[in-house]
C-alpha cells in the first residue's frame, strides 16, 4: 500500500484564499487558486489560468519568487530573460527569481496553464491585488480599453514584483 501522507481531515482543502475567493479575473484571464501558501506552510502556491487568445501577462520580474509554468492546453509564447520560448500542451517552463518574463496565448482558442510559485503566500496576494473577484468561474467580459499600467505597476511593487512599462512608455 502506498501512503500519501494525507489522512482524515487533512484531506480537505481549507485554503485561506485572498478576498475569500477561489477565482479572480485578471487582465482578461480567469485565475483559479489551486493551493495557496496558507495551505502549504508557505512553501508554494499553484494557480490555473484560462487565457483568451492573444492575452497573457505583460513583462514583469518577481524579486522574491521563482515561478514555473506547465501548459495544460493550447500554445503559449513565453519571454524568459532574453529568450522567447514557445510551449504547447505538456510543456514546462521554469522562470528563475529575478528574471524578466511574460506569456501570451498565441492560439486561436482559450488556452490553459498551471503556475507554480515558490515560496507561497506573496503571489496569491499579488494576483488578488491586480485582479478582481470573478463574477463566475468563466472568462471575464472582454477588456474595455487598455489597463491602467501606472496603477498596476504601483500595486505590483507592494508585492516585490516589477511590472515593466509597455514599449514606448
Amino acid at each position: 500500500m502506498i501512503s500519501t501522507g494525507v489522512t482524515g481531515a487533512e484531506n480537505t482543502a481549507t485554503g485561506g484564499y485572498p478576498d475569500s475567493g477561489r477565482v479572480i479575473w485578471l487582465m482578461g484571464m480567469l485565475i483559479t487558486y489551486k493551493a495557496v501558501g496558507e495551505e502549504t506552510g508557505g512553501e508554494y502556491m499553484i494557480w490555473e489560468g484560462t487565457v483568451p487568445p492573444q492575452h497573457g501577462a505583460p513583462p514583469h520580474i518577481h524579486h522574491r519568487e521563482t515561478e514555473a509554468f506547465y501548459v495544460l492546453e493550447g500554445a503559449f509564447e513565453f519571454i524568459r530573460g532574453e529568450r522567447t520560448v514557445r510551449a504547447g500542451a505538456w510543456d514546462y517552463v521554469h522562470i528563475p527569481r529575478g528574471a524578466v518574463h511574460a506569456f501570451t496565448n498565441v492560439g486561436a482558442e482559450p488556452a490553459r496553464l498551471l503556475g507554480i510559485v515558490t515560496p507561497g503566500g506573496l503571489h496569491e496576494q499579488l494576483l488578488a491585488g491586480l485582479g478582481e473577484p470573478a463574477q463566475a468561474a468563466t472568462l471575464p467580459p472582454p477588456l474595455a480599453g487598455r489597463p491602467d499600467m501606472a496603477r498596476l505597476m504601483a500595486i505590483a511593487g507592494k508585492y516585490d514584483t516589477e511590472l515593466l512599462p509597455p514599449p514606448g512608455q
